[in-house]
């Protein structure tokens, strides 16, 4: 996987080894030739406004044929990518968030992460608002990028108070009603079944062999299927699953010892290094 983002053109001052520099960040972005895109995943949410386009979007093993004004939620640590089609242009508003920054802004019974956490609890990553909702969330849309491109008094926190708007509407659409998650998607549902299982159990036994027998697969078939539907094989998958899990519990407090243990690793040195491999740094510099 990449942590670097490599769907979205973006200024390099913004987004640096998949950590977001800014609390959150709005690009509008109009590709006219397609370009292809590798699988991967970031350390921040994102929250993706399609306009237009002939658009596939895959996400940990679904496949989503976006239609226009679709708000697609792909939270942190969840490999994704699109598939763009030549026939058309391929727009949309794309919001990276920081999950500090929501936590900072939400209160008790008021998470602005809930949208992104009733993403994973519905097995859906496509919203799709009634007209009235959409025209209502998309003119705050047009009034941050158009606040964003002006200088203007008190500019940072007028775009502030026009993003938790923004956020604070949509969460409620989707607590007020969560059959706006649209949940058609294309997906093997093996596959789907082993991804959701890693994720639940990175603390068991992961091998090949565990997982073959689990499902009632063939090994060989397993992989295949597996780096089919995920662009990865399941030994890297599940290393970086596991080392992404244990970083949040290490920034969250736990001692790295620990959290190497609860996600799964027999013994430190290998988390050490397979950590700094992925991450660039040691587990003890994370704090």
């Amino acid at each position: 996987m990449q942590d670097i983002d490599t769907e979205e053109t973006v200024p390099e001052n913004f987004v640096k080894s998949g950590y977001l520099k800014e609390k959150f960040r709005l690009f509008h972005l109009k590709d006219k030739e397609p370009k292809k895109y590798s699988y991967h995943y970031h350390d921040f949410h994102k929250l993706i406004w399609f306009i237009s386009g002939n658009v596939e979007y895959h996400i940990e093993g679904k496949t989503y044929k976006l239609e226009p004004h679709d708000i697609l939620l792909v939270n942190k640590g969840e490999i994704h990518k699109p598939a763009v089609g030549e026939d058309a242009v391929y727009e949309r508003y794309v919001f990276y968030i920081s999950t500090d920054f929501l936590d900072e802004h939400s209160e008790e019974g008021s998470n602005l992460n809930q949208c992104f956490q009733m993403a994973l609890k519905e097995q859906g990553n496509i919203i799709r608002l009634n007209p009235a909702q959409s025209r209502m969330l998309f003119e705050t849309v047009r009034l941050l990028e158009k606040a964003e491109g002006e200088d203007i008094y008190a500019k940072e926190m007028y775009c502030r108070i026009l993003f938790l708007k923004l956020l604070i509407e949509l969460n409620r659409c989707c607590i007020e009603n969560p059959e706006v998650f649209h949940k058609t998607a294309r997906y093997d549902k093996k596959v789907v079944e082993m991804i959701h299982y890693i994720n639940e159990n990175l603390s068991q036994d992961l091998t090949i062999e565990a997982l073959s027998s689990r499902f009632y697969l063939s090994k060989y078939h397993m992989m295949r299927k597996f780096k089919e539907e995920t662009g990865y094989s399941m030994h890297q998958y599940v290393l970086e699953k596991r080392i992404l899990a244990a970083r949040n519990l290490i920034l969250s407090g736990m001692p790295a010892t620990t959290a190497s243990t609860e996600c799964g690793f027999k013994d430190y040195s290998t988390f050490s290094r397979a950590y700094k491999k992925l991450l660039g740094q040691l587990p003890s510099e994370a704090y």
